[in-house]
This record gives structure tokens, sequence and C-alpha cells, in this order.
């Protein structure tokens, strides 16, 4: 049978494009680039995952904190001091109604000191209740604030999550065609070699 030298051609083409054609190169490459991908996102989301894992702590014995409210007002009355505003006008409430006796000969009097320990009272609760009002109002803020870095520690959770997920699926791929072209290659190789014997019978 005389050689065929078009088939050997086309056989030739196909052994040494299967033997140097490294078809499972391009999706190696692509799953570099995805790699170095993964790991910039991770650098991005990672800051917010932690501060979400320290907010949830922190936002759960925040609310632990406050479980008994009793306790919790109690506890912060404690730290109550007299103000140096109702110090003020405790002394000038007290100036003003001695020098109202004096004058009305009422000095030592039993209204006298009812009066002023009305006074006193009056001053003193307002004073306990602006100072309680803004403690509270910075423990409502703490409190918020702990609860929405976690919820960004959350949907940096989610977003991490749902990344992964889109990546071992991307890279599952990315696998399959990898070895698929080193199949194919080793394929267009064997039946290359076959078609350049056959070119002689």
């Amino acid at each position: 049978m005389p050689f065929n030298s078009e088939n050997f051609g086309n056989s030739a083409g196909s052994f040494f494009g299967g033997l140097f054609g490294n078809s499972d190169k391009p999706y190696q490459a692509s799953q570099d680039e995805y790699n170095k991908w993964i790991g910039k996102a991770e650098g991005v989301q990672n800051p917010y995952l932690q501060e979400g894992q320290a907010g949830s702590k922190n936002y759960q014995e925040w609310l632990a904190g406050q479980k008994d409210p009793s306790k919790f007002i109690n506890g912060l009355m404690g730290n109550y001091q007299e103000s140096p505003y109702a110090h003020m006008l405790q002394q000038q409430a007290m100036n003003a109604g001695n020098n109202s006796a004096s004058a009305s000969g009422m000095m030592g009097s039993s209204a006298l000191m009812q009066k002023q320990m009305q006074n006193a009272v009056q001053i003193a609760s307002g004073d306990m209740n602006s100072w309680l009002q803004n403690v509270l109002g910075i423990n409502t803020q703490y409190g918020q604030g702990q609860n929405n870095s976690a919820n960004r520690g959350q949907q940096s959770a989610n977003a991490l999550t749902n990344m992964y997920g889109q990546a071992a699926k991307d890279q599952s791929e990315s696998a399959y065609n990898q070895q698929a072209g080193k199949q194919n290659d080793f394929w267009n190789t064997i039946g290359g070699g076959l078609g350049m014997l056959g070119s002689f019978l």
C-alpha cells in the first residue's frame, strides 16, 4: 500500500499537538488567578468577620447584664455622684431660704427645715434622674453598637460562605476541564501515533 502523506501530516499534527499541547494549562492558570482573587476577597471580609465575632460576644454579655432590671439599675446608681451644678443649686436654695427666714424671723423653725429638705430632695432627685438618663442613653448606644458589629460580622460570614460555595463550584469545573484537557492530549497523542503508523501500511 503506498505511503499516504496527507494522512501522515494530519496524524503527525494530532500526535505532536497531543504531546506538547498542554491543553490543561489555561485551566491551571485560571485556577491560580482565581485563588489569588479568593485571597484578596478574604482579606477584605475578615476584618468585618472578626469585628462581628467580638461584637456578638460583647452584645451577649451586655444583654446578660440587664436580665435583672432592678439589679442593673441599682448597679448603675451605685456610681452616682452629685453634679457640681446640683451642688450649686443646693447652696443657692439654702442661702435663699435662710435669708428669707432671717428676714421674717423664722430662722431655725421647723417650717424652714421642712422647706429646705423639700428643696434638697427635689434638686437631688432631678440630678439623679438626669444622670441616670444620660448613663442609660450611653449604655443603649453601646449595646446598639455591639449589635451592629455583630450584624456586620454576620453579613461578612454570609458573603464568605457564598464566595466559598461559588469557588468550590468553579474550581470543580476548572479541575474537570483541566483533566479533560489532559485526556484529550493523551488520546490525540495515541491516535496521531497510530495514524502515522497507518500511513505506511
